[in-house]
């Protein structure tokens, strides 16, 4: 019986884990401007190095963001929209291109790290 009930807990254990599920989130909040504007609508993503790690993200408003990120270092991604005048998407639609370059999103350079004390970026993008 003893060995059944030692058992048992083992497997709680192996199911639960042992301490805190993931690391503790900070509030990250900041501005975000391209060629001297705030970004108007857009999205900031923090990519973590590690695959294991989810990435974190979220909307840009009036040049403004706020989300929750784990400490760490962080590659960090900014996307917004422009319409592109005369034309339409598939469904008859405006059609939206990129407005940022490559160099802040799909291949981006920026990176910052995130730890207690250290939970303001601002990203003062250049053409």
């Amino acid at each position: 019986m003893r060995t059944g009930c030692v058992l048992a807990a083992v497997a709680l254990l192996a199911v639960l884990g042992c301490g805190p599920t993931g690391a503790k989130k900070l509030d990250v909040s900041g501005t975000a401007s391209y060629d001297g504007e705030p970004i108007a609508d857009g999205d900031i993503t923090f990519m973590p190095d590690s695959p294991s790690v989810a990435a974190e993200g979220g909307k840009i408003a009036d040049g403004k963001y706020a989300v929750k990120v784990p400490e760490g270092k962080w590659k960090v991604v900014i996307r917004a929209g422009k319409i592109v005048p005369g034309k339409k998407d598939p469904a008859g639609g405006p059609f939206t291109a990129e407005a940022i370059p490559k160099k802040y999103n799909d291949e981006t350079t920026l990176t910052v790290e995130v730890a207690s004390g250290k939970t303001e970026h601002n990203f003062n993008l250049a053409k």
